[in-house]
């Protein structure tokens, strides 16, 4: 079975600056968007969130939004 999140963090050991993300203004290499996301998840932490719990957010098809769903 397919697990994205392995082939996510894969892409960025092999590909680190390959393109990974492109929106509007945004170009993320597979390095940077990976910071990007791990700054985000230890932000949701310091906020209380941890594993299991849940979350609402209501974005626009953003990289925000998949900055945040990969965080999560």
């Amino acid at each position: 079975m397919l697990d994205l999140g392995t082939t996510f963090l894969q892409s960025v050991e092999r590909s680190p600056h390959a393109l990974a993300l492109v929106d509007e203004g945004v170009r993320l290499s597979y390095a940077q968007w990976h910071e990007h996301i791990a700054h985000a998840a230890a932000g949701l932490g310091r906020l209380g969130l941890a594993r299991g719990d849940r979350l609402l957010s209501i974005l626009q098809n953003r990289h925000e939004a998949a900055t945040l769903h990969w965080a999560c």
